[in-house]
């Protein structure tokens, strides 16, 4: 009989160890503190990642390519109504010479212009590959390969006759092409000391079919104004705004007394 008393005690001894406040089953209901992973699964602090995927402002690129409707440093999108290209660089060979190297690295030479002439404006666009080595006096590309196109009332068309002259060593240079059976050529209306340009094609001659010349913008009056702007390397290229200046140096604008 005593030995039965103690088997009873004992068994009563562990049903009190194992309660938290004295009644009897209440641990099973403590699972709230096991179920408290609403902190550890608090991961969207962890999931915040939507800010490293803000990653729209970095691709932000539309800002530059935009600009290509203003021609301020465009891209090879279409511009004006152009497709453009991105100038490449030629290897252009040339013959022995005291006076250049044996070969050159040249710039494809592609340029935008404005054109303004018998009540119409637009813009023209012209390429000119270089594909020979002039040597004079030093080593000066030639421009063999040339086409454009002009932008006239949301309009574009072909141009032929395309040619690019660099100018010799003074690079004084000049774009001529066919259009309504007129030759257009842009060129230069001041030219500073030593008769150097200081700045792009910025006017504007006409000639008949024959090529006679029947109309000078580029005199110093400048009545055919023009703004040339060359494509860079990257496919871009300045502003179309007319900054012209006479060139320091220039006879035609001898400095004020």
């Amino acid at each position: 009989m005593k030995f039965y008393l103690l088997l009873c005690t004992t068994s009563a001894f562990f049903a009190t160890a194992c309660t938290d406040d004295g009644t009897p089953g209440a641990d099973t209901n403590d699972t709230k503190d096991t179920a408290d992973i609403a902190d550890t699964a608090d991961i969207t602090d962890t999931n915040d990642i939507v800010d490293t995927t803000d990653i729209a402002d970095t691709n932000d690129t539309t800002d530059a390519v935009d600009t290509t409707d203003s021609g301020d440093s465009g891209d090879t999108a279409d511009s004006f109504g152009f497709e453009m290209r991105v100038p490449r660089s030629r290897t252009l060979e040339c013959e022995a010479s005291q006076f250049g190297p044996d070969q050159i690295e040249q710039l494809d030479s592609d340029w935008i212009c404005t054109f303004v002439y018998g009540g119409q404006s637009g813009h023209v666009y012209l390429q000119a590959d270089p594909t020979e080595c002039i040597v004079a006096f030093g080593a000066l590309p030639g421009f063999g390969d040339c086409r454009g196109w002009i932008a006239l009332d949301e309009t574009v068309s072909a141009v032929s006759e395309v040619s690019y002259d660099w100018g010799g060593n003074h690079h004084n240079d000049s774009l001529s092409f066919t259009h309504d059976d007129k030759k257009f050529s842009f060129y230069h209306s001041s030219f500073g000391f030593g008769f150097r340009k200081c700045q792009e094609m910025d006017c504007l001659q006409v000639r008949d079919g024959t090529g006679t010349l029947i109309e000078d913008g580029c005199t110093k009056e400048r009545t055919l104004p023009a703004v040339c702007s060359p494509v860079q390397a990257d496919g871009t290229w300045a502003p179309l705004v007319d900054t012209f200046e006479p060139c320091p140096g220039d006879p035609n604008y001898p400095p004020p007394e």
